[in-house]
């Protein structure tokens, strides 16, 4: 059956009577948030009011998974508020955002065209959360920003997250502000070909010194990035400051291959080869000496569209890579299937290959598997030159880490390029 229609303030009233209800009875309850990220571009195709046509499509869809006791409605122009009373298990919670996930994947068609949509939950569970309505509220924001750095887009709320979230507040508006103003950098984490030695290629790294927290890595650039809305301009910072780099590494002693992380998030961004393909042509660098780097898991979450957008931005003439391989869930099929050129080992395993002899199996798996596709096999994280020749007698193609040279600046790059390749 389907949730009757309701505004936002009977769903805080509804809120407030089952949280005192769930208090008195000792029983469960969950409160789920969900952003509708990229709203602005639907709001752009739809006619009519844009906030009014964009919640009447998107909780017309939420409420046929919901039962007809939960409640949902909107609570600004891109949230909407979702009230599980009287649960069984917390896993319900779950369930009911993986539903409300699944409504909303597909593209939301309207007179004025089609979008789709990226939403993500965030989920605070009575009694685990407390009681307060406000307080469960945010701690339903909180997991929601979380949620948007996660492929499966929900995060239930851990007693963790309020302290993180702390930590980095504010630093969004900083990091717009650093991107706007070309404060931050890249380093480059060298690449060498195992059967010669020769450098080959280098993987870019955002970094970026803060005034107050200091040095802060790529992992945590991009998270932030991604649970503020700034992962599309920093992705077009960052390619566009690789390429100026590689516009003048043009020499003698060859063109090194650049890779660059493209985020899970604007994966699905349908701008997204346009963008690429405009940068190339600006600097005037050859798309094959370009790499682009995306997550396993990334890619099989929806295989058709990914199909698609990894097909276009193919035929720009860049190189594809899946990063972190061997962690997500990737078939024969989908490798036979996928425009791509490499495998990048996860760490993970490269960090046992000398102890455990699983992680060593799985490399070995990962190599082999590369070579019956014709893909390069790349190693990462490589700490130790005992490591570095095991990979080498496995066949491997390429490596980068520590034993080969912690990332370096731009400068100390080109100069480290020079050096190790002097006759071109």
């Amino acid at each position: 059956m389907i949730a009757e229609d309701f505004n936002r303030e009977e769903v805080l009233r509804f809120l407030d009577r089952e949280s005192a209800v769930a208090r008195a009875t000792q029983g469960r309850m969950a409160v789920l948030v969900l952003e509708l990220r990229r709203v602005d571009r639907l709001q752009a195709l739809l006619k009519g009011p844009p906030a009014a046509v964009t919640m009447t499509l998107v909780l017309e869809r939420i409420r046929k998974v919901l039962r007809t006791d939960d409640r949902a409605a909107s609570i600004n122009d891109d949230e909407v508020c979702i009230v599980l009373p009287r649960l069984a298990h917390p896993t319900q919670a779950i369930l009911a955002a993986v539903k409300v996930l699944r409504a909303l994947d597909r593209p939301i068609a309207h007179e004025g065209g089609t979008a789709v949509l990226r939403p993500c939950i965030g989920i605070a569970t009575v009694p685990e959360q407390g009681y307060d309505p406000a307080e469960l509220l945010m701690a339903g924001d909180v997991a929601r920003r979380i949620a948007a750095t996660r492929e499966e887009g929900y995060h239930v709320t851990q007693s963790e997250d309020t302290i993180e979230s702390e930590v980095y507040r504010g630093m969004d508006l900083d990091l717009e502000r650093a991107i706007r103003a070309n404060e931050l950098e890249v380093a480059y984490a060298p690449q060498v070909e195992l059967s010669t030695g020769r450098p080959v290629a280098a993987e870019a790294l955002v970094r970026w010194r803060h005034a107050q927290a200091g040095d802060l890595p790529a992992d945590t650039i991009v998270g932030i990035a991604e649970r503020t809305g700034l992962i599309g301009s920093l992705t077009v910072w960052a390619l566009n400051a690789v390429l100026r780099h590689a516009a003048t590494m043009k020499s003698a002693h060859g063109t090194p291959r650049f890779a660059l992380n493209i985020s899970t998030r604007i994966l699905t961004d349908g701008e997204l080869p346009t963008v690429v393909d405009q940068a190339m042509k600006t600097w005037g660098v050859d798309p094959g000496t370009i790499t682009l780097e995306i997550t396993e898991s990334s890619m099989i979450g929806d295989a058709e569209r990914s199909m698609a957008m990894l097909t276009r931005l193919k035929g720009i003439g860049v190189q594809l890579s899946i990063d972190d391989f061997g962690t997500g869930y990737s078939s024969l099929a989908y490798l036979k299937r996928f425009p791509l050129d490499e495998l990048k080992i996860d760490r993970l395993f490269v960090a046992g290959l000398l102890t455990d002899n699983g992680d060593r199996q799985i490399v070995r798996s990962v190599i082999n598997l590369a070579h019956n596709f014709d893909l390069r096999a790349v190693a990462e994280g490589v700490e130790a030159p005992s490591a570095l020749e095991e990979l080498r007698r496995l066949g491997c193609d390429v490596a980068q880490g520590f034993v080969v040279s912690p990332p370096l600046s731009e400068k100390a790059f080109r100069d480290w390029w020079a050096r190790e390749r002097p006759e071109g």
